[in-house]
């Protein structure tokens, strides 16, 4: 004589191993001769989807959750046969079911939780490179630049970048947020692509594409950024504050790409300085109403000095590792 309880336990495998051929058979052909089985297992699979992220939760060991209830079950009384099970019975082991889900849920969540994550970091020299992870998200770091990164993901997709430039482009995922941690900024996004630039401690960022939130490490709020926005979280722990003044050459290391539109000197030299990672300064007294237009594509630092000079009569002198305008 079966238990009430072998049904449960015959379905919930079924419902945990969609991929086994053979049970997924054997249900079928119980579904099909039982109707009353068939109601049965409509409430259960209904509860399994609707259990509380169980989506996420593919390390859950159910069949031994269920096991331990089925135990404790078997030193109850063996249920007395039936045609039909009376609507209360029913309800009854279908919320002792739920119980068994929500347990294994549970369980998972919590393992998910506590384990220890594995870190792997990638570090750059004189040479750029890039770094692709677990979620099919990009990162492209510039020069003298480190990133931690999470060997797996897990509900929430998190890096640090330690040191130095990255541009991120992110696989979007609306279920599974992307934080970007470095100095005291903290970056949200679900997808988009844009530019971290830590420097002494000063966290930069640009936005290419898309929008994200971003926040200094105390900051109860966020400050929202656009496709073409940028912002600063200084050092100090001060809030993110909005930078009028970035321009897309921020993307050069990147691009190859330097354009300059109605630019001021200090502007260019400021720009040539992040680009070819040289001090280049205004010397003083400049002309401070005048302003530069061009356009340089992956162009060496002397091509460029050479094209400006012939543009605009300014002379460049170079004296150790700096460069001085006259």
């Amino acid at each position: 004589m079966k238990k009430p309880t072998d049904h449960f336990s015959f379905m919930l495998m079924c419902l945990q191993s969609p991929q086994d051929e053979t049970l997924q058979a054997q249900l079928k052909e119980r579904l099909t001769a039982d109707a009353e089985a068939r109601q049965l297992y409509g409430e259960l699979k209904r509860l399994w989807e609707l259990a509380p992220g169980a989506a996420y939760f593919e390390e859950a060991d159910a069949p031994a959750a269920t096991q331990r209830f089925l135990d404790q079950l078997a030193l109850l009384p063996a249920a007395t046969p039936v045609v039909t099970m009376p609507s209360y019975r029913r309800r009854r082991y279908i919320a002792a079911a739920a119980a068994v889900l929500l347990l294994a849920a549970g369980a998972a969540w919590w393992n998910m939780q506590h384990r220890e994550v594995q870190w792997l970091s990638k570090a750059t020299g004189p040479q750029a490179d890039s770094l692709l992870l677990p979620d099919g998200s990009a990162i492209y770091l510039n020069k003298n630049s480190v990133v931690l990164y999470p060997a797996t993901f897990n509900i929430n997709r998190q890096v640090h970048l330690q040191a130095g430039e990255a541009f991120f482009s992110i696989a979007a995922d609306p279920v599974h947020p992307f934080t970007v941690e470095s100095g005291l900024a903290q970056i949200h996004v679900l997808g988009t692509s844009f530019n971290v630039k830590n420097a002494a401690g000063n966290v930069h960022v640009f936005v290419q594409s898309g929008s994200i939130a971003v926040a200094g490490e105390h900051e109860q709020g966020s400050l929202r950024l656009r496709a073409g926005q940028a912002a600063t979280i200084p050092a100090n722990g001060g809030a993110a504050m909005a930078d009028s003044s970035a321009s897309p050459n921020q993307m050069a290391w990147r691009t190859h790409d330097l354009l300059f539109e109605d630019a001021s000197l200090q502007e260019v030299c400021a720009a040539l300085s992040a680009y070819y990672q040289t001090n280049i300064i205004a010397g003083t007294p400049t002309n401070q109403q005048r302003r530069f237009n061009a356009h340089f594509n992956n162009m060496k630092l002397d091509d460029v000095l050479q094209t400006l000079s012939a543009l605009y009569d300014y002379k460049f002198e170079k004296r150790n590792d700096t460069i001085y305008v006259k």
